[in-house]
């Protein structure tokens, strides 16, 4: 019993049985409405964890250990652009 009402409910909502075009331009306006959604969604996670990202990287740079490395490959490379050597 509750599952004719049911059935005859979901018949009652798809007015687009017989008018097949007019199922798929609402199939198709379903389709760029997802499509848009999941471009915008994950557009906003992409940006908040590349804000994560940057931030956590931030405090992590400053590190004096790293912060030495990068110093002696910077005198390193201006040593060598110093001489004149020719690069490729």
């Amino acid at each position: 019993m509750e599952n004719e009402k049911l059935y005859q409910a979901i018949e009652n909502i798809r007015r687009d049985k017989n008018e097949p075009g007019r199922y798929i331009f609402f199939t198709f306006l379903n389709g760029i409405a997802q499509g848009l959604g999941m471009a915008l969604g994950m557009t906003i996670i992409a940006a908040v964890l590349l804000f994560v990202v940057i931030k956590i990287l931030a405090r992590v740079v400053d590190l004096p250990v790293i912060g030495m490395y990068v110093a002696e490959l910077v005198k390193f490379v201006s040593q060598y652009l110093d001489k004149g050597l020719p690069t490729r």
